[in-house]
């Protein structure tokens, strides 16, 4: 194999290789522990003012309420409900509900005839209300407040967040039967808890669950990884998950493109070849009849497979032809995505693979490409096997014909087959394409001949093994049956 030979090849490779996008909603974000998204403006807001501690977790999906007469869009907490304005000018597009107020109302209790000195004592404050806020409760509210953009926590913005007090602070029976100092306020309930080290010792009362009610359990899918959750670079996993609802997944930011099973969801996934080691989370989730998202998550440990990297400086004539076919290698490159990212639910091969074409391994899966100092940003994708004009490629295992293209720019005369479950195999610059699309082929079958078409200067076959978007190595097909 020449230098222009291999430079060509390895150019067509790295102007090819796709990027898989993490597949998230857009500006929201899944609470895994109640499985209750936040998203818009309502995420930007309870991430500015506060979060967790503030906040709580989301127990129920965002919703049209009536409140005061207007319909408005709503969220409940654990302790608060934020609601939506948009109407009003931000900040206050976002508003927290009297929860405080409301749950007080809701217990029969009358704040305007309760008055009682405070369990703390100075300094103090005193409100329109006629009750003081003292010591500990003092301190955690002035630190506290919504973003209105003053410096500090200033004192509207902690009556923004908090309200007026309703009460003066004094004991009373908690909800798991313990005694503790409470005051209420409008949007709050302050909860001290002197076992606790500043500034845990002051809490916020979960008054949106208490109102709303709790949530319910969350059931989880139980997640297998059948081939062990340490996979080498460029390698295959096997997921399995048991579930009601039906389940989807992402490997890092790569989809897993489960199908049903008589034994379940099953999943195949791959590893790219410059994935760098260490954790890679892996999660699968089902969206419940109700709304909410149930997840389980595993975390899979990369190693380094060892594949070398190949530092290539690009002759100018080479970037000159890429720079001039960027159209017709856009549309070759969609084209060939497009057929990846498919996922035919039924398996369609058995057994081990076999090699789809004798002659001389002339070039490995996995190398690392750094074009002209640039980064190690692609690989080599595929097995090449070199051998004279015309060499029978035959499918090395059975499957549906998905494409079938000659004259490509890159990869010259090309097929690919659908083997089901999300996996396909690419043959590139053949000389001749004896198949069509949708053509079912078995093993051994004739579908091409070899050739030197596309960007190349040497008559080889370029085949490559796809799980998803992410190519793996070809080898692992040869060597044992999956699954």
């Amino acid at each position: 194999m020449t230098r222009t030979w291999l430079v060509i090849a390895l150019v067509m490779i790295a102007a090819l290789w796709p990027r898989a996008a993490l597949k998230t909603a857009p500006g929201s974000r899944l609470f895994p522990e109640t499985g209750w998204q936040v998203g818009g403006r309502l995420l930007e807001y309870w991430d500015a003012n506060g979060g967790l501690p503030v906040f709580g977790l989301p127990i129920g999906p965002q919703r049209t309420e009536q409140i005061n007469g207007e319909t408005i869009e709503v969220q409940p907490f654990e302790r608060a409900r934020l609601e939506l304005h948009p109407n009003n000018q931000p900040p206050y597009d976002v508003l927290l509900g009297r929860l405080g107020a409301d749950a007080l109302q809701k217990s029969g209790r009358d704040w305007h005839a309760e008055h009682a000195a405070s369990a703390f004592g100075g300094p103090c404050q005193t409100f329109e209300t006629g009750h003081n806020i003292c010591g500990p409760f003092l301190t955690y509210w002035q630190r506290h407040g919504l973003d209105l953009g003053d410096s500090g926590a200033s004192a509207r913005e902690s009556l923004a967040l908090f309200g007026l007090p309703l009460t003066d602070a004094h004991a009373e029976m908690a909800s798991n039967g313990a005694s503790l100092i409470t005051q209420w306020f409008e949007r709050a309930r302050f909860e001290f808890h002197p076992d606790n080290p500043e500034p845990y010792n002051v809490l916020l009362g979960r008054l949106g669950a208490e109102i709303d009610g709790e949530p319910a359990g969350l059931p989880r899918p139980s997640v297998q990884v059948t081939t062990g959750t340490t996979v080498a670079q460029g390698h295959m996993l096997e997921v399995t998950a048991q579930f009601s609802q039906t389940v989807t997944g992402m490997l890092g930011s790569a989809p897993l493109p489960f199908v049903q099973t008589a034994n379940g969801w099953r999943a195949f996934s791959a590893v790219s070849a410059i994935q760098p080691p260490g954790a890679l989370p892996l999660t699968v989730q089902a969206t419940l009849p109700d709304g909410r998202i149930a997840a389980t998550s595993v975390s899979i440990t990369v190693v380094s497979a060892g594949y070398p990297v190949d530092y290539i400086a690009l002759p100018a004539d080479v970037q000159a032809a890429l720079n001039n076919n960027e159209a017709a290698l856009a549309q070759e490159r969609a084209e060939v995505n497009a057929v990846w990212a498919e996922t035919t639910p039924e398996r369609l091969w058995q057994g081990r693979w076999q090699l789809p074409a004798q002659g001389r391994l002339s070039s490995p899966f996995g190398a690392g490409r750094s074009y002209d100092g640039g980064p190690v940003d692609s690989f080599h994708e595929g097995m090449d096997i070199a051998n004279v004009n015309g060499t029978p490629i035959y499918a090395p295992a059975r499957g549906r014909v998905a494409l079938a293209k000659t004259g490509y720019v890159a990869r010259g005369g090309a097929v690919i087959i659908d083997h089901g479950w999300g996996v396909h195999s690419g043959y590139w610059h053949m000389d001749e394409v004896l198949v069509q699309p949708g053509q079912m082929v078995e093993a051994g079958q004739l579908i091409g001949r070899m050739g030197a078409q596309g960007m190349v200067t040497g008559p080889h076959l370029h085949w490559e093994v796809h799980v998803g978007m992410i190519s793996t190595d070809p080898q692992q097909w040869l060597d044992r049956d999956w699954p």
